[in-house]
């Protein structure tokens, strides 16, 4: 009888060794150190963020944020307290502001893209479409657009007239 005792306990003592090992073996424990933790390769990263500020750098004429302030800045100071019925009876104006606005979101349009495109990794040249069109834009608001609208706001203060024969 103690015979038939012992070979069941040591039965079961072999059949637990053995199912641990198998779980063991199906489910390997992973420690997880501060060493061990896995990093994101943020240099990949950098790097891309380096070459669109880079890009962004070459590309913006160096008035352009200030002019870009002083839109943002007038707009607030005087369309933005105009009623409709005002902005809408001078045609002029109305266009003018039109312009102005659609020229700003095109330059953030334009700036968004190249962003997204350097973040995927994607080497963007100075001859891209994208690139072209976001230098005119920057050319057509800051010496066209926005000084037209400023003149037919505030004309004391529009850009007086030069003579290329005296510069």
């Amino acid at each position: 009888m103690q015979s038939v005792f012992y070979s069941i306990v040591l039965i079961l003592l072999l059949l637990c060794v053995v199912l641990v090992l198998m779980r063991e073996i199906s489910h390997p424990k992973v420690k997880l150190t501060p060493g061990n933790v896995p990093k994101l390769n943020l240099s990949e990263i950098d790097e891309r963020e380096d070459y669109f500020a880079k890009l962004m750098s070459k590309i913006t004429p160096d008035y352009y944020w200030r002019v870009s302030h002083e839109y943002v800045d007038f707009n607030h100071a005087t369309i933005k307290r105009m009623r409709i019925d005002e902005l809408s009876a001078d045609l002029a104006l109305f266009n003018a502001q039109r312009r102005c606005s659609d020229l700003h979101s095109a330059i953030y349009r334009y700036y968004e893209n190249l962003r997204k495109r350097c973040s995927e990794g994607e080497m963007v040249p100075f001859a891209d479409i994208e690139v072209l069109n976001l230098r005119q834009c920057f050319d057509e608001f800051s010496h066209d657009a926005y000084p037209a609208l400023v003149a037919l706001v505030w004309p004391h203060l529009q850009r007086p007239e030069v003579c290329l024969e005296n510069v």
